[in-house]
């Protein structure tokens, strides 16, 4: 009960907002918003647009298959949209925002390329119960990274 209740009030108290338009798309799970970062934590990023690194979630990189496909998907959904950002101003190694995309209609973005099979759940940096799930229903249904 207690556990629950520290990770409700840090999803809560410590989740923030941030919303701008999207401006590039890196990959599947990397893209960049007109909105200048100031923040030290975003290293050689300040004085830059905003890159989000797309939470509890790993597309394929460069080279691999379905790296244009799910970086279409996401191009497809966001670019030059206004998208909201859920994040806890936690920063990668690169300097890249990480947080949850939420689209114009409230659709979360990172959680449609786990279900269309274009994204796994990235376990060494989250526990989310929601995205395993639609890891495995993606699994189930062989779709996209799942297919081969």
């Amino acid at each position: 009960m207690y556990l629950s209740f520290l990770l409700i009030f840090r999803f809560f108290i410590l989740s923030q907002t941030l919303s701008s338009q999207v401006v590039g798309v890196m990959d599947g799970d990397t893209i960049e918003l007109r909105e200048v970062s100031n923040s030290p934590k975003a290293k050689e990023r300040i004085g830059k647009n905003i890159r989000v690194r797309f939470a509890h979630i790993d597309c394929p990189e460069r080279g691999k298959p379905y790296f244009q496909v799910a970086k279409k998907f996401v191009s497809d959904r966001c670019y030059r949209k206004t998208v909201k950002i859920i994040h806890s101003n936690e920063f990668d190694r690169y300097g890249r925002l990480i947080g949850e995309v939420i689209l114009e209609d409230g659709t979360n973005l990172n959680q449609e390329l786990v279900k269309a099979g274009l994204a796994i759940h990235y376990k060494k940096y989250s526990k989310s119960y929601t995205y395993a799930k639609l890891e495995i229903e993606a699994k189930n249904k062989k779709i996209g990274i799942w297919a081969q």
